[in-house]
This record gives C-alpha cells, structure tokens and sequence, in this order.
C-alpha cells in the first residue's frame, strides 16, 4: 500500500519538517535579519495560523478541481513559501514567506489525508491515514535532528533548502501519478460544511482534536524551558528525539490497532490516558522517567490524529474532505493557542515547571469531552 502513497507521505514529511524545525533556526534567523527571536518566532505563528485557517477555507479546491491538481497547487504554494523563506533579506519577507508556505501546507495536509483514505478500501482506511501521519511524524522524529545538524554545519538558510527539495520531490511524485490515480473529492457548499460542523459528533470530536493540540503541541514549543526548569537542560536535544521517536512508533502503528484491534474510539480514550500519564512523568519524574514521559506524550500526540480523522470519515463520508481539513485546522489552532497560552505564562514569570500540569488540565478536558461524545453518540 505504501507505494502510492510514498509521495503524500514525502509531502507530509516536508510539512512536519517544516512546521517543527524552526524553533531550532530562531537564533541564526535573529541574528542574521537583525532582529530578535521573539519577532523571528512570528514566523512560527504565522505559519500555523495561516495552516489553521487556511485548510476549511480551501477546502472547494478539490471539488472544483482533480485532486492531482489540488495537491500540486498545495505544495508549489508550500515549496514557493520556503524559496521565499530561504532568500528572505529582511523579517517582513520572512513572515510573509512563512504565511504563504503556511497556505500551502493547509491546503495540501488535509486533502492527501482524505485522498490515502479514497485509495484504499474501508478496512485499511486506518494505515491509509496512518501513512500519511507517519510521514508527519517521520519529518519531527528524524527530519528536525538532521535539519538542525545542517544549520550547525551550513546555516539556517541550507535547512529551508532542504524543504525546499523535500517539497519539490513530493511534487514531482504525485505529478507523475495516473491523472485517475486520485479519487475525486466531491465539491461541498459552505453551508453544508458548517451544519456538519455543527452536528454534536463532529463538535464533540473536534473539541477533543483542539484540547489535545493545546496539550501535545503547545507543551512541545517549550520543551527546552520545561527541561530547564527540571534541572535537565543538558538532556534536552534527548528529549526531542525520544518525543519525536515515539511520534513515529504511534504514527506507524495506530492504523494497524484502529483497523484490526480497536475502533477509533475506544483507541482515542487510549492515547489521551497514555498522553496524561506522559505529560505527569515529565513534570515529576526524574530525568530518565521525563524521556520515557517524552516518549509517551509524542506516541500518544502523533497516534491521536488517525483515530479522529478516521472517526469523522466514517461518521459523514460525503463531507470526508471538508471534516478533515477542520480536523487539521483545529489541530494546529490547538498547538497555536497552547503556545500563545505558554507564552503568556512565562512572560508572566510564572516556571515553566508548570506547563506539563497546564497540559494535564487540558488532557482531562479532552477526556470528559470524549465520554460525552460517547454517552451522546453511543459509540462503542
């Protein structure tokens, strides 16, 4: 199965590169643009929000036009962004660089999903999804140490370079796919996305996505502070890889356990008690139980996507691509409101050593919010 898809997961690998590995460049991109990191970081922000919004918004692109096209017109605006990015002269070019690559990665992101989805039959839909999950995954867990080991060796501007490539190899994969090769996404009205959205389900489901986005994400742009905090600063670029390991190891297998093993919700309850459990033992556990902690929170983080996709794909097919875009949407709102929300924390002056019980909090609401949905709903 993976042959078809290698290009929507080499995409999805450049996207999770991309949306993760700039928190490492903000110091060179300060220090050669002239400005400070804070400013440099808007980039950071710009580049989910424009995901966050731009993914529902665009999500017509592939009704009215094939599939192929439209995810040909998501990565040349992704790969368009990060020339932009590689050559910027100044911040003003830098964060609109970093909004237009962010256009393109919420176009792109949500339509290969419910595309893998289209390929396959209902009972590999899971590792459909999962596959393109993985390349996420794949993209944080081994594409951020190696973009980072680039900026160390040639500067920030070689690491855009390398998305930059990443993109344009995604590209030429799925240009070179049968023009059928796709299945076409059927064009829905704004009107009928929005009363979807409003269905109890969908809401329900959708909170969960959010309140988990805030907790995972959010928590992940300030990692270096928590270890800090901890005492365990020398082990942090440790931590980043047992995150980004365990990221992958979820990724890979959750389709395999939502198809074979567990529905979709039952294997969300799962991963959001797995994402607590992680999120105490790096807040109070000793440094080696804080990279098992790591561990967990990234498996639980990454595993978390698929069973949600697969939930509203399932529950309203006819509006797969519309809910998958909002599902991607919210989850990158989530990790934008967890870090303007982490943000605001420690500008406060409050320790950092807080923010995984901040993460815990939201965790428990995603769980009461997902036993609703179940009692609601009656899904086993």
């Amino acid at each position: 199965m993976i042959r078809p898809l290698w290009p929507l997961a080499l995409g999805a690998f450049a996207l999770g590169l991309d949306a993760y590995v700039l928190a490492g460049l903000l110091p060179g991109m300060a220090r050669d643009l002239a400005t400070t990191q804070a400013l440099a970081g808007l980039g950071v922000a710009l580049f989910t929000a424009a995901y966050a919004l731009s993914a529902p918004a665009l999500a017509f692109v592939a009704g009215r036009y094939s599939t192929r096209l439209a995810l040909l017109a998501g990565l040349g605006l992704f790969t368009l962004g990060n020339i932009a990015t590689m050559a910027a002269p100044s911040l003003a070019v830098l964060l609109a660089a970093r909004l237009m690559a962010g256009i393109g990665a919420g176009l792109y992101s949500p339509l290969a999903a419910a595309s893998a989805a289209g390929m396959v039959d209902a009972g590999r839909r899971g590792r459909a999804l999962a596959t393109v999950l993985a390349g996420l995954s794949i993209g944080t867990a081994l594409g951020v140490p190696l973009g980072l080991l680039v900026e160390h060796r040639f500067g920030w501007r070689w690491t855009i370079c390398l998305i930059v490539l990443l993109g344009l190899a995604a590209a030429a994969g799925v240009a070179s796919r049968r023009a059928d090769g796709s299945p076409t996404m059927p064009a829905v009205a704004w009107r009928e996305r929005l009363v979807a959205l409003r269905a109890p389900f969908t809401f329900a489901t959708l909170g969960v996505t959010l309140c988990t986005g805030i907790a995972s994400l959010g928590l992940y742009t300030y990692l270096a502070e928590v270890a800090a905090a901890r005492g365990a600063a020398a082990c942090t670029d440790a931590f980043i890889w047992s995150w980004g390991l365990g990221g992958m190891v979820g990724a890979l297998l959750i389709g395999r356990v939502i198809d074979r093993y567990l529905p979709p919700a039952r294997a969300t309850l799962l991963l959001l008690v797995l994402l607590g459990v992680g999120f105490v033992l790096v807040g109070w556990g000793s440094p080696a139980a804080v990279g098992v902690g790591c561990f967990l929170w990234g498996l639980a983080g990454w595993a978390s996507v698929a069973p949600q996709q697969h939930a509203l794909v399932s529950h309203t097919p006819a509006h797969a691509t519309a809910l998958i875009a909002w599902n991607s949407s919210i989850n990158y709102l989530g990790s934008a409101v967890g870090a303007a929300l982490g943000s605001v924390a420690l500008g406060a002056q409050l320790s950092a050593q807080g923010l995984p019980m901040a993460a815990l909090a939201a965790v428990v609401v995603a769980i009461l919010l997902h036993l609703f949905k179940l009692a609601l709903t009656r899904e086993p």
